[in-house]
Formats: structure tokens, sequence, C-alpha cells
């Protein structure tokens, strides 16, 4: 009887690695501080629906003491409640699942099993880096808010750890689909390690600048403009300087006037693509996107390092999106859609995402990422519009309040200039009713169906028929005589809606996405 071969080293080493992630562990006493961190990031992000608070308390003048003393109070309470949790947590990791224990007042038992985890980012904040620990994000299919957050890791145990778990995951996912062939095959084929593409520092100031929301100025500086005076503002001497000083420079005329107000909001605009380039550069940079064996890893950030790992068949929908700045420039940004839930880039907003992309490089980029398509991706260069009857049935609304208005006018003699201002409005409005109609589209291709809208920028989503969880065609009277539909595509990443389409067209989309899914046993998800 021959003799029982010695396990490797490998094997040696992966028995001994199992072993030791099975016990329940705790975390290191310095996750207190990303538990307090946590804590005020999430009170600092939600920090604009308290302008009017803190405004108000100014103005009334509130003691400084009083805010001192207050803040103190909260960084006690904060550290108090992130010792608890602290001294609750608990892990543990088995070949099937990861387990987590934890709770402030009340025990808590997550159990996470493999096949169902769909991100793991690894993080390292900039107070952890001189100290060389990190944070492990797991994140789960549907999930709303992170599954598991395992703090103030030791930075190379927690590589090992997010190996360990994609390993785990990915033998998981080939015994799962072991009776495909074709499948094994390609997996097989495929190298362990390829890079995707890598983005330059000129590239990441490029996205950050034509990807600016000036919006959120709008957002924050509302509620502080609703609590001002704009009377007395306007009556206060700098400001009475400050118009005199434009009438000499203009000379009263209207022109020069409009010239210069259109010149500070684009200052203004500058100023914040500032702030957004910033933020792009310290958030991505060094950007690189490699796949590992079916995981597509993500990496970049200069002051809090990022490592986020995405799983290749969790996902659902690939968004081209270019703003309007950005259509100059011929950038695009792709939006790598996932299973809806807690996003990598931002929670239920942003997917993992490719910035300063070129038209030429789509697709080269995606003939790297074979699972995703058998045939080629790149963007179309047409699309068939929406039928007329969507802009017909909308284009009048804003002018219901103009017309009220105006009988106002003949009826109480209103001011003139509100009847102006409603006719500006409503001829605005119409004409972006009328490029919203021309943007509105869709292709059809053999394995996917691509949708077209957009308003000043523009965008692309391919959906894969495989993807499609559930049809629904909706038709009102007036589009059943008119043969027209609204169809809505069920994805795991949300719904997607095609508008006033020919009923044929409709009835298309739902064959062919049956049939995909009724010929494919592989998970959906």
């Amino acid at each position: 009887m021959p003799d029982a071969q010695p396990p490797n080293a490998d094997e040696q080493a992966n028995t001994n690695t199992q072993s030791s992630l099975s016990d329940w562990k705790a975390l290191s006493p310095w996750s207190i501080l990303s538990f307090v961190f946590g804590s005020l990031k999430s009170i600092l992000s939600n920090s604009y629906a308290l302008i009017p608070v803190f405004y108000a308390g100014w103005s009334n003048d509130v003691s400084i003491i009083w805010v001192i003393e207050g803040l103190i109070a909260l960084l006690i309470l904060l550290t108090s409640f992130a010792f608890i949790q602290w001294r609750k947590f608990r892990y543990r990791i088995n070949t099937e699942q990861l387990d987590v224990k934890r709770g402030l007042f009340f025990t808590k038992k997550d159990e996470i099993p493999l096949t169902r985890i769909q991100n793991i980012r690894f993080e390292q904040p900039f107070y952890f880096k001189p100290l060389k620990l990190a944070v492990l994000v797991i994140e789960t299919a549907g999930s709303s808010k992170d599954e598991a957050k395992l703090s103030a890791l030791d930075a190379e145990h927690a590589q090992i750890l997010k190996q360990h778990l994609l390993q785990l995951n990915h033998v998981s996912d080939t015994v799962e689909n072991i009776g495909s062939a074709d499948d094994n095959m390609a997996v097989e084929s495929t190298p362990l390690s390829q890079p995707i593409v890598k983005r330059s520092l000129k590239e990441l100031i490029l996205f950050g600048f034509y990807q600016n929301n000036f919006i959120w100025f709008a957002i924050i500086a509302g509620p502080v403009a609703g609590q001002i005076e704009w009377e007395k503002v306007a009556q206060s001497p700098l400001i009475n300087t400050l118009i005199e000083w434009v009438n000499q420079a203009t000379h009263d005329n209207f022109m020069l006037q409009l010239i210069m107000v259109v010149g500070l909001f684009i200052l203004g605009y500058v100023l914040f693509s500032m702030i957004s380039i910033l933020a792009s550069v310290l958030k991505y940079h060094p950007y690189a996107l490699d796949k590992h064996q079916q995981t597509l890893l993500r990496s970049g950030g200069v002051i809090a390092h990022q490592q986020d790992a995405l799983a290749i068949k969790r996902i659902q929908v690939v968004h081209f999106q270019q703003p309007l700045l950005a259509r100059f420039v011929n950038r695009w940004t792709l939006f790598l859609k996932q299973v809806k839930g807690n996003e990598v880039e931002e929670k239920t907003k942003q997917h993992m995402l490719i910035p300063s992309v070129k038209t030429a490089e789509i697709e080269p980029i995606f003939s790297k990422l074979p699972l995703l398509s058998t045939s080629a991706i790149k963007l179309p260069t047409d699309y068939i519009g929406i039928n007329i009857t969507w802009l017909y049935k909308r284009i009048w609304l804003p002018f219901i309040p103009f017309s009220i208005l105006l009988g106002l006018f003949f009826i109480l003699d209103i001011d003139i200039k509100l009847v102006e201002v409603a006719f500006i409005a409503a001829i605005s409005v119409s004409v972006l009713l009328y490029i919203r109609y021309k943007r509105w589209g869709y292709v059809l291709e053999e394995d996917a169906v691509w949708q077209h809208s957009g308003l000043l920028g523009r965008d692309w989503k391919r959906i894969p028929f495989e993807k499609i969880q559930h049809v629904k065609i909706i038709q009102t009277a007036r589009q059943k005589t008119q043969q027209l539909a609204y169809l809505e595509l069920g994805l795991a990443s949300g719904t997607i809606t095609l508008p006033y389409i020919p009923i044929q067209v409709a009835n298309t989309l739902v064959a062919r996405s049956l049939n995909t899914v009724c010929t494919q046993y592989q998970q959906w998800i």
C-alpha cells in the first residue's frame, strides 16, 4: 500500500490560515478610533441640514463656550459608544460563511454566505497609515448598508484576509457552475491577474473638471439664503459701494453688466471645479483597474488608500455618462452598475467607475472582460428615437401658469412683469422638453438593448438580456390605439424604462429576454 503524500507548503499554509480564521476574533483597540471617525463622518455628511441651526445660533450670539462644551460632550458620547462597540465586536470565517457578532446594547449576529459577497473593499484612512493598519469592508448583494466592517486590522493581514475571501468565493462559484465546460475552459485560459486600465494624473484632473456638480452648492447655500435678510444686505454700505463701482465701470451699459454677471458665474464654477479636481485626485490617484481571476480590483487614493473588489458576474448594467463639458473633450465616465444596495463608490448613488475614458478606448477595455458579453462592446453611432406623442403630451404643460397669469392680467390688472417671466419660463421648459425628447432612444443588439437619454449631456446604458429579472409592458387606452407602450426592464440594479416605443419592439424585447434567461442556468445575480 503506497504511503500517503504529505501536504505541500501551500496546502499547509491554507490549512493553517483557515484554522486560525475559524476562531472568534476581536478587533484591535485602535478600531475605537475608526468607530469615532465613522460617526463623525456620518454627522458631517448631513451637516448641510444643520446650517440654518448654526446660522441662527450665530445670529443670536450664542456663547462660544457653549459650543465647545457641546462638542466635547458629543466626542465623549461617541467615544463611549465606540468603546462598547469594540468590546462586543467579534468575527470568524469558515469555508462557507463569514460570521460577525456586534451590537451596542443588544448583540446581533450576522451570518454572511461567501457566495453572497459582492464587494470587498480595502481602505487605509490617513489616521491608520502611520500605524500600518487598514479597514476591510465586506458588502453583499442587495444590502442597503455595509454587511461587515473589520476595522484596525494589520494591513498585511487585511490583504491576506481579502485574498482568502476572494479565493473562497471564487471556489464556491466554480463548484456551482461545474457543469459548464465552456465557463471552466474560459477560467482556466484566463490569466490570474490582468491590467485593464490606468488613469494618469492629467486624466483625473480632467475628470474632476467635467464631472463637477455645481448643484451641490445650491443645496448647501439654499438653507442659508433663506435665513438672510436681503433687504438689509442690499442697503449695506458695502453693497452700495459695489453697485456704484459696477455702474461706473460699465457706464450703466446693460450688456456690459450682463457680461460681468456671467463672468462671475463662470468664476464661481471654476472655483468649485478646483474643489472637484482636488477631490478627484485625492480619491482616485493613482487609478488602476485590474482583473484577478473573475474579479475586478480598483485601487487608488492619496490620503486614504482604497482597494475595491467587485465580482464581474455581479455587474448588471454598463452606464456610459458624458456630461456637457465632457462632450467638448471627448471623454466618458463608465459606471459598472451592480446589484442595488450598498455601492462601491457612493452609497446608492454611484458604482465602480472608470473615469475620463476616450471613445476609442471603450472597445479595448471591454475586450478584456469577456464575461460581460460574447460580442464586442462599443458605443452605437445612432439610435431609434421614441414616438413624438411623448412630447405632445407634455409640451403644453409649462404654458398653464402663463395662461392663468395672462387671464389675471386682463381681469385684475396684475403686474405685466409676472406674465413676461411666466412666458419666458414656459418657453425655456418647452425647449428643454424638446431636447429631452430628442435624446430618448434605443438600439437593439443580439444579446443586449441600449438605452440613450440625457439633456445637455448624454447617457448610454447597455442592458444584457441575461440580466433582466422581469419585464412589464404598460399601455394607456390612447397608447393601445397608437400601438405604443411603456416598457420597464427590471434588473437587480434597478428599473430601466423605454417610453413610447412601438408595441412590436416591446414584444420583441420581452421575447428575447425570456428566451435568453430560460436557456441559461447561471446565477443572474
